[in-house]
């Protein structure tokens, strides 16, 4: 038997969200006192950087990680875009 890689191998993301003074994730209107680090996975690896922030270019609504962090907090302006990290790794598969 062969071994391959994945064809649909996924990514898991890594960036910094912004926290209130009371620890929660920032809404709008309120005061930065903090960040935490936080770290999703499974998605598709080849994920642009417009789809993981939402930007005009996006190629849909809420995608990637704006979109975990308006479902989570209510908005997709609470983390640091700079901070975001992809890290891919390919599954091996037999054949």
């Amino acid at each position: 038997m062969a071994k391959d890689f994945a064809t649909d191998p996924t990514c898991s993301m890594k960036f910094d969200v912004m926290l209130n003074r009371d620890g929660n994730v920032l809404q709008p209107g309120e005061t930065i006192a903090g960040k935490k680090t936080v770290n999703f996975g499974g998605f598709k690896s080849d994920i642009t950087i417009d789809e993981a922030i939402n930007t005009e270019n996006s190629s849909a609504i809420h995608n990637g990680v704006a979109g975990l962090m308006w479902l989570l907090s209510g908005s997709d302006e609470n983390f640091d875009e700079l901070s975001i990290k992809k890290t891919t790794t390919e599954v091996v598969e037999e054949d």
